[in-house]
Protein backbone atom coordinates (compact mmCIF):
# COMPACT_ATOMS: atom_id res chain seq x y z
CA UNK A 1 0.00 0.00 0.00
CA UNK A 2 1.40 3.53 -1.07
CA UNK A 3 0.61 6.73 0.71
CA UNK A 4 0.66 9.98 -0.63
CA UNK A 5 2.67 12.22 1.18
CA UNK A 6 0.71 14.90 -0.08
CA UNK A 7 -3.04 14.45 0.73
CA UNK A 8 -3.01 10.91 2.76
CA UNK A 9 -4.56 9.38 0.01
CA UNK A 10 -3.44 5.72 0.26
CA UNK A 11 -3.48 3.30 -3.24
CA UNK A 12 -1.97 -0.39 -4.03
CA UNK A 13 -0.33 0.73 -7.20
CA UNK A 14 0.70 3.38 -9.21
CA UNK A 15 3.30 6.18 -9.11
CA UNK A 16 1.03 9.24 -8.87
CA UNK A 17 -1.07 9.83 -6.19
CA UNK A 18 -5.29 9.27 -8.33
CA UNK A 19 -6.33 11.78 -5.98
CA UNK A 20 -3.96 14.83 -6.42
CA UNK A 21 -1.41 14.13 -8.91
CA UNK A 22 1.63 13.70 -6.16
CA UNK A 23 4.23 11.24 -7.25
CA UNK A 24 3.91 8.75 -4.47
CA UNK A 25 6.95 7.83 -1.95
CA UNK A 26 8.70 5.72 -4.10
CA UNK A 27 8.83 7.94 -7.25
CA UNK A 28 9.08 11.40 -4.64
CA UNK A 29 12.27 9.96 -3.16
CA UNK A 30 13.31 8.00 -6.47
CA UNK A 31 12.86 12.05 -8.71
CA UNK A 32 14.65 13.41 -5.19
CA UNK A 33 17.50 11.42 -5.25
CA UNK A 34 18.19 12.11 -8.92
CA UNK A 35 17.93 15.66 -7.82
CA UNK A 36 20.42 15.17 -5.30
CA UNK A 37 22.48 13.37 -7.13
CA UNK A 38 22.76 15.81 -9.70
CA UNK A 39 23.73 18.26 -7.82
CA UNK A 40 26.40 16.61 -6.10
CA UNK A 41 27.58 16.06 -9.62
CA UNK A 42 27.48 19.58 -10.50
CA UNK A 43 29.17 20.90 -7.08
CA UNK A 44 31.97 18.31 -7.51
CA UNK A 45 35.36 19.72 -8.51
CA UNK A 46 36.74 20.18 -12.05
CA UNK A 47 38.60 16.78 -12.82
CA UNK A 48 42.78 17.79 -13.51
CA UNK A 49 44.44 16.90 -16.57
CA UNK A 50 45.72 13.75 -15.43
CA UNK A 51 41.91 12.42 -14.42
CA UNK A 52 41.08 10.70 -17.57
CA UNK A 53 39.53 7.76 -16.04
CA UNK A 54 37.34 10.35 -13.51
CA UNK A 55 36.19 12.31 -16.24
CA UNK A 56 34.92 9.01 -18.42
CA UNK A 57 33.58 7.72 -15.16
CA UNK A 58 31.64 10.85 -14.16
CA UNK A 59 30.56 11.46 -17.36
CA UNK A 60 28.95 8.36 -17.36
CA UNK A 61 27.67 8.48 -14.45
CA UNK A 62 25.76 12.18 -15.76
CA UNK A 63 24.26 9.98 -18.37
CA UNK A 64 23.06 7.11 -16.15
CA UNK A 65 21.17 10.33 -14.19
CA UNK A 66 19.85 12.23 -17.54
CA UNK A 67 18.49 8.66 -18.40
CA UNK A 68 16.87 8.00 -14.87
CA UNK A 69 15.51 12.23 -15.18
CA UNK A 70 13.97 11.26 -18.37
CA UNK A 71 12.14 8.08 -17.68
CA UNK A 72 10.60 10.00 -14.73
CA UNK A 73 9.74 12.22 -17.14
CA UNK A 74 7.95 10.37 -19.37
CA UNK A 75 6.19 9.00 -16.48
CA UNK A 76 5.18 12.60 -15.45
CA UNK A 77 4.22 12.87 -19.69
CA UNK A 78 1.78 9.49 -19.17
CA UNK A 79 -0.43 10.49 -15.83
CA UNK A 80 -0.48 14.10 -17.75
CA UNK A 81 -1.99 12.26 -20.84
CA UNK A 82 -4.47 9.97 -18.69
CA UNK A 83 -5.45 12.47 -16.31
CA UNK A 84 -4.59 16.45 -16.74
CA UNK A 85 -6.51 17.68 -13.56
CA UNK A 86 -4.98 15.32 -11.69
CA UNK A 87 -1.47 17.97 -11.46
CA UNK A 88 -3.84 20.94 -11.28
CA UNK A 89 -2.90 21.80 -7.90
CA UNK A 90 0.42 19.81 -7.59
CA UNK A 91 2.82 22.64 -7.06
CA UNK A 92 5.95 19.94 -6.96
CA UNK A 93 6.03 19.12 -10.81
CA UNK A 94 6.02 22.41 -11.65
CA UNK A 95 9.56 21.87 -13.40
CA UNK A 96 8.14 18.73 -15.21
CA UNK A 97 5.12 21.01 -16.57
CA UNK A 98 7.04 24.04 -18.02
CA UNK A 99 9.47 20.79 -19.53
CA UNK A 100 6.22 20.08 -21.56
CA UNK A 101 5.67 23.52 -22.76
CA UNK A 102 9.39 23.45 -23.51
CA UNK A 103 8.76 20.26 -25.57
CA UNK A 104 5.75 21.62 -27.11
CA UNK A 105 7.52 24.46 -28.75
CA UNK A 106 10.49 22.92 -30.20
CA UNK A 107 8.15 19.91 -31.70
CA UNK A 108 5.77 22.59 -33.23
CA UNK A 109 8.45 24.22 -34.86
CA UNK A 110 10.27 21.14 -35.98
CA UNK A 111 6.54 20.64 -38.04
CA UNK A 112 5.90 24.07 -39.27
CA UNK A 113 9.65 23.39 -40.55
CA UNK A 114 8.36 20.23 -42.38
CA UNK A 115 5.40 21.99 -43.70
CA UNK A 116 7.18 24.72 -45.14
CA UNK A 117 9.72 22.89 -46.63
CA UNK A 118 7.34 20.58 -48.52
CA UNK A 119 5.65 24.00 -49.65
CA UNK A 120 8.43 25.22 -50.98
CA UNK A 121 9.82 22.07 -52.83
CA UNK A 122 6.48 21.75 -54.68
CA UNK A 123 5.04 25.17 -55.33
CA UNK A 124 8.45 27.37 -55.73
CA UNK A 125 10.90 24.50 -56.88
CA UNK A 126 12.98 27.04 -58.34
CA UNK A 127 13.52 28.80 -55.33
CA UNK A 128 13.47 26.14 -53.13
CA UNK A 129 17.48 26.98 -51.99
CA UNK A 130 16.14 30.54 -50.97
CA UNK A 131 13.46 28.64 -48.49
CA UNK A 132 14.45 29.86 -44.77
CA UNK A 133 16.25 27.38 -43.08
CA UNK A 134 15.65 24.41 -39.89
CA UNK A 135 17.45 27.24 -37.58
CA UNK A 136 15.46 30.37 -38.91
CA UNK A 137 12.27 28.73 -38.50
CA UNK A 138 12.96 26.82 -35.09
CA UNK A 139 13.83 30.42 -33.65
CA UNK A 140 10.93 32.48 -35.61
CA UNK A 141 8.33 29.69 -34.26
CA UNK A 142 10.10 29.64 -31.13
CA UNK A 143 9.67 32.99 -30.39
CA UNK A 144 6.21 33.55 -31.26
CA UNK A 145 4.73 30.49 -29.21
CA UNK A 146 6.55 32.07 -26.35
CA UNK A 147 5.13 35.40 -26.80
CA UNK A 148 1.41 33.86 -27.05
CA UNK A 149 2.52 32.02 -24.05
CA UNK A 150 3.93 34.46 -22.07
CA UNK A 151 0.86 37.06 -22.63
CA UNK A 152 -1.72 33.88 -21.52
CA UNK A 153 0.86 33.31 -18.33
CA UNK A 154 0.53 37.39 -17.73
CA UNK A 155 -3.40 37.55 -18.30
CA UNK A 156 -4.38 34.60 -15.97
CA UNK A 157 -1.71 36.26 -13.82
CA UNK A 158 -3.06 39.51 -13.80
CA UNK A 159 -6.54 38.04 -13.20
CA UNK A 160 -5.96 35.52 -10.26
CA UNK A 161 -4.04 38.86 -8.31
CA UNK A 162 -6.76 40.80 -8.77
CA UNK A 163 -10.04 38.75 -9.05
CA UNK A 164 -9.30 35.04 -7.62
CA UNK A 165 -6.23 33.30 -6.21
CA UNK A 166 -2.80 34.88 -5.51
CA UNK A 167 -0.93 32.90 -7.53
CA UNK A 168 2.97 33.21 -8.74
CA UNK A 169 4.15 33.03 -12.52
CA UNK A 170 5.44 29.46 -11.36
CA UNK A 171 2.07 28.50 -10.01
CA UNK A 172 -0.10 29.35 -13.09
CA UNK A 173 3.28 27.89 -15.75
CA UNK A 174 2.97 24.91 -13.98
CA UNK A 175 -1.04 25.04 -13.66
CA UNK A 176 -1.43 25.66 -18.02
CA UNK A 177 1.76 23.39 -18.55
CA UNK A 178 -0.14 20.21 -16.36
CA UNK A 179 -1.73 20.03 -19.50
CA UNK A 180 0.23 20.12 -22.25
CA UNK A 181 0.32 16.38 -22.91
CA UNK A 182 -2.00 16.59 -25.22
CA UNK A 183 -1.06 18.94 -27.64
CA UNK A 184 2.39 16.95 -27.54
CA UNK A 185 1.03 14.22 -28.62
CA UNK A 186 -1.05 15.97 -31.44
CA UNK A 187 1.81 18.14 -32.87
CA UNK A 188 4.05 14.34 -32.97
CA UNK A 189 1.42 13.19 -35.27
CA UNK A 190 1.78 16.24 -36.86
CA UNK A 191 5.02 15.03 -37.72
CA UNK A 192 4.68 11.77 -38.52
CA UNK A 193 1.88 12.50 -40.56
CA UNK A 194 4.61 15.71 -42.27
CA UNK A 195 7.35 12.77 -42.80
CA UNK A 196 4.80 10.69 -44.44
CA UNK A 197 4.11 13.03 -46.99
CA UNK A 198 0.69 13.66 -45.67
CA UNK A 199 0.46 17.43 -45.77
CA UNK A 200 -3.09 17.57 -44.81
CA UNK A 201 -3.38 15.82 -41.90
CA UNK A 202 -0.23 17.16 -40.73
CA UNK A 203 -1.33 20.75 -40.70
CA UNK A 204 -4.68 19.86 -39.63
CA UNK A 205 -2.87 17.99 -36.54
CA UNK A 206 -0.74 20.81 -35.98
CA UNK A 207 -3.48 23.63 -35.86
CA UNK A 208 -5.38 21.35 -33.39
CA UNK A 209 -1.88 21.32 -31.03
CA UNK A 210 -1.90 25.11 -31.26
CA UNK A 211 -5.56 25.49 -30.23
CA UNK A 212 -5.05 23.39 -26.98
CA UNK A 213 -2.21 25.00 -26.01
CA UNK A 214 -2.71 28.37 -26.52
CA UNK A 215 -6.76 28.90 -26.94
CA UNK A 216 -8.62 25.97 -25.22
CA UNK A 217 -5.77 25.26 -22.14
CA UNK A 218 -5.27 28.54 -20.21
CA UNK A 219 -8.79 29.81 -20.78
CA UNK A 220 -10.07 26.56 -19.09
CA UNK A 221 -7.43 27.22 -16.73
CA UNK A 222 -8.76 30.69 -16.07
CA UNK A 223 -12.49 28.85 -15.30
CA UNK A 224 -11.13 26.32 -13.34
CA UNK A 225 -9.40 28.79 -11.33
CA UNK A 226 -12.39 31.65 -11.11
CA UNK A 227 -14.54 29.11 -10.02
CA UNK A 228 -12.79 28.21 -7.07
CA UNK A 229 -12.54 31.85 -5.03
CA UNK A 230 -13.48 35.35 -6.82
CA UNK A 231 -12.92 38.55 -4.89
CA UNK A 232 -14.81 41.62 -5.54
CA UNK A 233 -16.99 40.89 -8.57
CA UNK A 234 -18.40 38.28 -9.80
CA UNK A 235 -16.77 35.54 -12.02
CA UNK A 236 -18.20 36.76 -15.33
CA UNK A 237 -16.83 40.27 -15.38
CA UNK A 238 -13.46 38.42 -14.06
CA UNK A 239 -13.45 36.17 -17.23
CA UNK A 240 -13.76 39.44 -19.42
CA UNK A 241 -11.50 41.28 -17.65
CA UNK A 242 -8.71 38.16 -18.71
CA UNK A 243 -10.26 38.11 -22.00
CA UNK A 244 -9.69 41.73 -23.00
CA UNK A 245 -6.14 41.71 -21.45
CA UNK A 246 -5.24 38.54 -23.76
CA UNK A 247 -6.54 40.46 -26.85
CA UNK A 248 -4.46 43.46 -26.17
CA UNK A 249 -1.58 42.08 -25.72
CA UNK A 250 -2.18 40.08 -28.79
CA UNK A 251 -2.51 42.87 -31.38
CA UNK A 252 -0.07 44.00 -29.95
CA UNK A 253 2.30 41.19 -30.79
CA UNK A 254 0.55 40.71 -34.01
CA UNK A 255 0.98 43.89 -35.39
CA UNK A 256 4.60 43.84 -34.54
CA UNK A 257 5.00 40.38 -36.23
CA UNK A 258 3.35 42.12 -39.42
CA UNK A 259 5.34 45.29 -39.61
CA UNK A 260 8.40 43.54 -38.69
CA UNK A 261 8.30 39.99 -40.64
CA UNK A 262 5.66 40.36 -43.28
CA UNK A 263 7.21 43.83 -44.10
CA UNK A 264 10.41 42.20 -44.25
CA UNK A 265 9.36 39.66 -47.22
CA UNK A 266 7.49 41.99 -48.90
CA UNK A 267 10.60 44.17 -49.48
CA UNK A 268 12.43 40.71 -50.57
CA UNK A 269 9.94 40.19 -53.01
CA UNK A 270 9.75 43.64 -54.35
Amino acid sequence: MKNCLTCGHSQEDGKFCGKCGTPLESAALEQAATINNMTDYQNQPQPQAGQAVQETSHSSDQIELLKKQSKLYFNHFLEQLKKPSAGFNVEIAWKNNLTSMIIYVLITALSVFLLIKSFTSRTFGLFESYGPSIIQVILYVSLFLILLMAINVLAIFLTSKLFSENLSFTNVISKIGSYYALPIAVTILSILFGLLKSYTYSMIMLYIGFVLAIGIIPIFVMVKLLSNTSKIIDNFYSFIFYLVVTAILTSIIFSFIIDSTIGDYLSFLI
